[in-house]
């Protein structure tokens, strides 16, 4: 499996794109664990080892730079988004970029993510004590101190189109935030708008800024595939699903409950996950190393939620 993958890939796109084929191999691998042994080795192996290490390091830096000893006493660790951390590097490893803007570029985008990640767990309810109230105040001020390292990182290297761009997406980010969880009698078709720009913009306008137009159309689709799947699994666990919410609530009016009411929004989440799993096989009909990784990767979130086996059931 992995060497006819890599073979093929590699003598229809060349040297040129062998980073970008390393990870999608990558991927594959991680997928098939327990088959790693029929990977013999030579130059993918070597580029596999080139990509684990090169990410490694990516993490390890933003790790570094968002350690903060007070923060860290009360707060977890930003999370990282790793299909983010891969595609931001495949994407400017195409431009072939130094290794140094590379790494600047990717830190910086995903510390202005964390910001935005951090500030949307900021809770709203009562505060019942004043451990809940000093985290929360923490929480915003955590985010405070991400967004103020994108800042000084790209202003140290006095790269001003950079901070013009990141700006400009965390004022997209923050309208469409405003949009969808203000506007509760908008259509499906905003709404969705809404999520796209929300969880692809930072990546979205760095491929407009390096001309790469077909990255920026998978990508907005690829991270709405993904968050469908992530308010899939919240369904299942009794937690807030407000994409889900939003599209059940414009398409019905039908006043369900409980059981019927959960039975009914996974029908309508699986049905929108199915709608982008073909948009983004049109997306990626030209074969391309990106177009590899999208769909190897959107197929391993459906086999781990058990949606492929479900989906081959109901037409079988």
């Amino acid at each position: 499996m992995f060497a006819f993958c890599s073979k093929s890939l590699m003598n229809h796109y060349q040297t040129k794109h062998l980073l970008t084929i390393a990870i999608i191999i990558y991927v594959v691998m991680k997928i098939n664990m327990g088959k790693i042994v029929l990977f013999s080795g030579g130059l993918e192996m070597i580029l596999i080892n080139y990509i684990n290490e090169e990410i490694k390091q990516i993490k390890e830096r933003f790790y570094q730079r968002t350690n903060h000893p007070y923060i860290t006493k009360f707060l977890e660790d930003p999370s990282l988004d790793e299909d983010r951390l891969f595609l931001l590097y495949s994407m400017l490893e195409e431009k072939k970029l130094a290794k140094k803007s590379l790494n600047d570029y990717i830190i910086t985008t995903l510390l202005v993510q964390a910001a935005l990640d951090t500030h949307e767990t900021v809770s709203t309810s009562v505060l019942s004590s004043e451990k809940i109230k000093k985290e929360r105040q923490l929480t915003v001020l955590a985010g405070d101190y991400y967004s103020s390292l994108y800042y000084f990182l790209l202003a140290k290297i006095n790269d001003i189109s950079m901070i013009r761009l990141l700006a400009n997406s965390i004022q997209e980010i923050n309208e469409s935030k405003m949009s969808f969880y203000k506007n509760t009698e908008q259509s499906v078709t905003q709404s969705i708008s809404d999520i796209k720009t929300i969880e692809s913009s930072l990546i979205a306008k760095i491929a407009d800024h390096f001309k790469l137009p077909n990255w920026k159309s998978i990508a907005r689709e690829f991270f709405f595939f993904k968050r469908l799947i992530t308010e899939r699994e919240s369904l299942l666990q009794g937690k807030s699903v407000p994409l889900i919410d939003a599209i059940v609530n414009a398409n019905n009016k039908l006043n369900l409950h409980g059981e019927a009411r959960l039975k009914h929004c996974i029908e309508i989440c699986d049905k929108y996950i199915f709608l982008s799993k073909s948009q983004l096989h049109t997306l990626c009909k030209q074969p391309s190393p990106l177009s590899s990784f999208i769909l190897v990767r959107m197929d391993q979130m459906l086999i781990e939620n058990e949606l492929l086996k479900e989906k081959i059931a109901e037409e079988g």
